[in-house]
């Protein structure tokens, strides 16, 4: 019995040489022998037939949407290969047939056999000139003198070709030396049909937009396109606009000559920070084809996309993963490079000639521009305009939590998500919306076991069941909770832990006990690099942008800067020296750049460097062993800090703060104005600090009416900041011990003042007076304070 229709998986064609430049067969797509004898009877090849897509959305993955209406259903006509028999399931296509009918690798379609029995003839083929505006303008004089018809030679390759559907590309018509490309916009009138072409019956007419044989049919079959403006990315404001105005060159001619020279744009950032989610909002305005080059492409493929995309136009290519196209393990990864570089290069070309940009649009997505984009790519015909996608800042994360909108009540929504925004530091947007995920399965986990509840009520009272089903008929809108977005964000970990540009935790400045010198000059500094006013470049041209903490270890050096990075909202650059220090020739160097360079990038922004003497120790010692010992790389190193703090690039909007114990073993050109302008002794904290910081770390704990902080000041004398943290943890963990060991269950768990004290005998007092002392001796020998 006879099928009416059979469902197959798109598969690419196995045997290439059916991939013809003719484009001879390209109609045709082969089923199995079984599957052609249940839908035709017999194994005879050639029946028309009607290719439908299963699949409503785009399911590809790639982020690309061809357009519905020609793409959900196609005539073809109906094959079996030659040589071999394939899978019943499986349908094979040749590639013009895919990019002319939008149908992906792994599409599930339907087929069924088209009535009549035979292929019709073509009455009228319309095509459109597919050509770049360079070449349209590079063969203008020579068709003014010639005035070649195009109609005849299109109708010659049409005829190579036999069958004809629209969306079909002709390349390399040619008369007297002039090459074109056509691309099939129609066939008798319509976009999704097959016809036999016939040179003695077929006319071919070329659409002219505007002119007089311009229908409306033929305006609704080429106007696709949408206005080329990206929108509805949350948090990322600043970035979009600096993306749209590279997307609007190609809407309009130059306004001067040479105005803009690259097509290509690169998009960079950490994992999860959303390259791909912009690229799909560019694929969604529907302004051009997609293209898209994926890491598995041979090099082959990516100059055929290439081609494909300014053949297409207007056309958006996309290069996802660009680290990853240009691994170095990849063998070929020079000659992809030098690929890339010609294919840029002669849209920079073209886009000279023309005096505007050609319409390719062409977009990739890395991890690090300075890493992962080789210096022959930076150049300003290729990959030379960039944006880097930063972690969010605490009011960014509410942006992009209230457009994941939760199910929230009204009353309680806007604080739990400015409450999570505070909290949610280092979480990119995937991560929020992770977040709001897990919150979700949370609250169905809670009905699912409420439902079952209710359901075992339903069985053990009968009497109720009737009122209990009246009621479950109601719909019930549900609701998450304050609870369930805290439970939620317990168990939802940022990936961008592991990266270097971090937001760090929520600190403020209550939170620093004493030390109020300190925190007046980080404020002042905060205050000087978010001014505009023009009248304060009267009395202050250049405010400080940098400034060295240095004391014994303990006294809030590194708390400071994260409360400095949390009360002025700026990104947050903590690195320790030691990180940066790498075997390989040049990659230290390269770090400190790259460091600096996203610095630059997400300004206003803080740069933190721990423990600096690491990398900025003196580059000659007090003896020769000393001077001997300090490599090549190490003083490299040092070197690029110094240029990059006050080199010739202007580091505007970046604060550059440092912390060490060992201010001694500083290089002496780090800590000139200009570099670190600022050098500020953070010592132990006198009896008020002390007072505050024990209020700082007792804030909040169950505390015995005994416990006397003025008095357990006093008797800190010379204890740091983290050496009274670990006091009242110590203090703390007595208190449990001694509730565990209580047998009665009478024992109050409160923090009492002998356990304080013996905590305080405990800990140990690690700042000497000789400590203190050289401090002294060497803030008197730069006479700086």
């Amino acid at each position: 019995m006879l099928k009416k229709s059979i469902d197959a998986k798109v598969r690419p064609l196995a045997n290439v040489s059916l991939e013809r430049a003719s484009l001879l067969g390209a109609a045709r797509i082969y089923v199995s022998k079984d599957s052609l004898i249940s839908l035709t009877g017999g194994l005879e090849s050639g029946r028309p037939c009607i290719v439908e897509s299963l699949q409503t959305d785009d399911t590809s993955g790639d982020g690309s949407s061809a357009d519905a209406e020609t793409t959900k259903r196609r005539g073809a006509s109906l094959w079996v290969l030659p040589e071999k028999n394939i899978s019943a399931n499986v349908v094979m296509m040749t590639r013009a047939f895919q990019e002319a009918t939008g149908f992906k690798l792994g599409d599930v379609v339907r087929i069924t056999l088209a009535e009549p029995a035979a292929i019709p003839d073509a009455e009228e083929v319309v095509v459109q000139d597919a050509a770049t505006e360079a070449d349209q303008q590079k063969d203008a004089a020579a068709e003014s003198r010639h005035a070649p018809s195009w109609e005849f030679s299109i109708s010659i390759s049409l005829d190579r070709a036999e069958q004809v559907f629209p969306g079909m590309v002709l390349e390399g018509v040619n008369i007297n030396k002039l090459r074109r490309t056509f691309k099939v916009i129609s066939v008798n009138g319509q976009s999704n049909n097959i016809a036999r072409f016939k040179l003695s019956s077929s006319t071919v007419r070329i659409l002219q937009p505007g002119g007089d044989n311009y229908s409306p049919e033929d305006a609704q079959v080429a106007a696709t396109s949408g206005p080329l403006a990206v929108t509805g990315v949350p948090g990322l404001s600043s970035q979009i606009n600096t993306i749209n105005q590279f997307l609007r060159g190609f809407g309009r001619p130059f306004w001067i000559q040479n105005e803009r020279e690259s097509c290509g744009f690169v998009i960079h950032g950490g994992h999860g920070t959303g390259k791909t989610f912009i690229l799909q909002r560019i694929a969604a305005t529907n302004w051009g084809r997609v293209h898209w080059i994926r890491s598995s492409d041979k090099l082959s493929s990516i100059r055929e996309t290439f081609k494909q995309a300014q053949s297409q136009q207007p056309s958006l290519l996309f290069i996802d993963g660009l680290e990853d196209i240009l691994a170095k393990d990849r063998s070929n990864r020079d000659t992809v490079i030098d690929a890339l570089g010609d294919e840029l290069d002669n849209l920079s070309a073209a886009a000279s000639a023309a005096n505007a940009l050609p319409q390719v649009v062409v977009i990739a997505t890395c991890l690090d521009y300075l890493a992962d984009v080789p210096a022959k790519l930076q150049k300003r015909s290729r990959f030379r305009e960039n944006i880097a996608l930063p972690i969010p800042r605490a009011t960014e994360r509410l942006e992009i939590l209230r457009f994941f909108n939760p199910p929230l009540r009204a009353e309680e929504k806007e604080s739990c998500l400015v409450s999570l925004a505070s909290k949610t530091h280092a979480y990119n947007g995937d991560d929020l919306a992770n977040l709001v995920l897990n919150a979700k399965k949370i609250l169905g986990n809670r009905l699912d076991e409420e439902a079952a509840a209710a359901a075992a009520a339903h069985n053990a009272d009968a009497d109720v069941s009737g009122e209990i089903a009246q009621e479950t008929e109601q719909p019930k809108e549900h609701y998450l909770t304050s609870h369930d977005m805290e439970q939620a964000l317990r168990i939802t970990r940022p990936t961008a832990m592991h990266d270097i540009n971090l937001k760090p935790p929520t600190i403020h400045w209550q939170d620093v006990g004493g030390q109020e010198s300190l925190k007046k000059v980080l404020s002042r500094m905060i205050k000087n690099t978010k001014d505009t006013n023009p009248s304060s470049r009267h009395v202050l041209r250049q405010p400080p942008k940098g400034l060295l903490l240095y004391g014994p270890p303990g006294c809030s050096k590194t708390l400071s800067a994260q409360a400095m990075a949390t009360e002025s909202s700026f990104n947050f650059f903590a690195v320790k020296g030691a990180e940066l220090l790498n075997m390989y020739v040049g990659e230290s160097e390269r770090a400190v750049r790259t460091l600096f360079e996203r610095a630059r990038a997400a300004a206003p922004s803080i740069i933190f460097f721990d423990e600096i003497d690491s990398i900025g120790g003196s580059r000659t010692g007090g003896n020769g062993a000393a001077a001997a010992a300090r490599s090549t790389g190490s003083v490299n190193m040092l070197t690029t800090l110094l240029t990059e703090m006050d080199g010739f690039e202007s580091l505007t909007g970046v604060l550059v703060l440092a912390a060490t114990n060992r201010p001694e073993a500083m290089d002496p050109a780090l800590l000139r104005p200009g570099r670190f302008d600022q050098i500020l002794y953070v010592g132990p904290p006198d009896l008020p600090a002390r007072r505050a910081v024990f209020g700082v770390h007792l804030r909040g704990l169950a505390l015995a009416s005994d416990v006397d902080i003025q008095e357990l000041a006093r008797i800190t004398d010379g204890y740091s900041g983290a050496e009274i943290k670990a006091i009242c943890n110590e203090a703390g963990l007595t208190v449990l011990d001694r509730c565990d060991e209580d047998e009665t269950g009478t024992e109050k768990m409160e923090i009492r003042m002998a356990d304080l004290v013996a905590a305080v005998e405990k800990t140990p007092r690690n700042i000497t007076a000789m400590m203190i002392s050289g401090y002294e001796i060497w803030s008197k020998q730069f006479k700086r304070l």
